[in-house]
């Protein structure tokens, strides 16, 4: 799918090109030419939008054309990607629309959020600049609490079964002793590579997982996407590991299946935060 810029700074130029070459569909930055209309057209900043090249694009178009900006635009049905650039938002946003066709009378459909019934429902985007990142898992967690309270109260294990891996033994030491400080029992499992990791979700339950990226074999982004595949672990709160600080690396993991990405060495205050949301979903979820 062929995407066209108007009012691009270059460095964000650049940005965009990276952000588009880890979509699994082909799209490709292509230079704005109003005779031959690009798939989409991404535009700078609300100025430009009253500009000729933009208000004198064909009614049926302007659908495609999407406003890149920090605040959100007054028009509400206008599509919007926020600013600064987020990997993965601009990728699930690019990726709902079909290729243009000038003969289209139809106005395309406003992109959607995903309902939580969706097998990656507790997905965690990277919202760098949110201040708090994790709010999604409280949403999810009111929306399970409306169902347990109109459902049968029920009796549910209070422990959790925890899949760690991660070929560093130190590593699965130091994620041990912090998983032990949850208010719930945890029993442990431990894997070494990826081709083991998918032998123990195989035939073992896990409660959530955590899934090291760089492991000898098969790595973490490969592992997690063959999880993912398995019916049994389409909702299971994947949480991957890294060394490496890379935004990119971040949105391999989503488009991988990851739940959330923490990087090593493991801080603790964070660590705890979102393993205590996570096993707060569980926990309503099982009910």
């Amino acid at each position: 799918m062929k995407i066209g810029t108007l009012g691009f700074p270059s460095d964000q130029l650049k940005k965009l090109e990276k952000i588009l070459s880890l979509s699994k569909r082909p799209l490709v930055l292509v230079s704005f030419d109003q005779n031959e209309l690009p798939d989409l057209l991404l535009v700078f900043g609300p100025e430009l939008l009253q500009q000729p090249a933009v208000s004198e694009l064909p009614q049926e178009y302007h659908r495609r054309v999407i406003l890149v900006s920090k605040a959100r635009p007054n028009d509400s049905s206008l599509p919007h990607i926020k600013s600064p650039l987020i990997s993965s938002r601009v990728i699930r946003t690019l990726e709902q629309y079909q290729p243009f066709e000038p003969s289209l009378s139809t106005p395309v459909a406003e992109p959607t959020e995903r309902p939580l019934s969706e097998p990656d429902a507790i997905d965690l985007d990277v919202q760098a600049e949110t201040e708090n990142p994790f709010s999604k898992y409280d949403a999810r967690i009111a929306e399970v609490q409306k169902l347990k309270d109109t459902a049968p109260e029920t009796v549910t294990d209070a422990s959790y079964a925890v899949l760690v891996v991660d070929d560093s033994h130190p590593m699965q030491q130091m994620l041990a002793r912090e998983l032990q400080q949850l208010d719930h029992p945890v029993n442990l499992d431990f894997a070494d590579d990826g081709e083991s990791a998918l032998a123990k979700v195989a035939d073992n339950h896990y409660d959530f997982i955590f899934l090291d990226i760089m492991m000898p074999g098969i790595d973490g982004f490969e592992t997690c996407t063959r999880m993912r595949s398995m019916p049994a672990l389409k909702k299971t709160p994947i949480i991957m590991l890294s060394s490496k600080t890379s935004p990119l690396d971040e949105v391999k993991g989503i488009m991988a299946g990851s739940s959330t990405y923490l990087t090593k060495p493991i801080e603790h205050a964070e660590f705890q935060k979102v393993i205590r949301r996570v096993s707060r979903w569980v926990s309503e979820f099982r009910k």
